[in-house]
């Protein structure tokens, strides 16, 4: 379910919710971690900027999730 946060790329509360499988592979492989259960997506159209739940900027840049289907 999604949950408002604030998004440091739009500037903006928007809805953001947690990674599901291939997204936390994606993820996991990037950073080189074993666990990345922390981190939302930000779900603002053409947004998909990730942060952990008590971090709005985890990243010294923006990292985008890419779409997976």
């Amino acid at each position: 379910m999604p949950k408002t946060e604030y998004c440091w790329t739009c500037d903006g509360d928007h809805p953001h919710r947690k990674l599901e499988g291939p997204e936390e592979s994606w993820l996991k492989e990037r950073l080189g971690r074993a666990s990345v259960h922390e981190f939302l997506v930000c779900l603002a159209p053409k947004c998909r900027n990730l942060r952990t739940g008590s971090n709005k900027k985890p990243f010294p840049d923006a990292m985008r999730l890419p779409h997976f289907d």
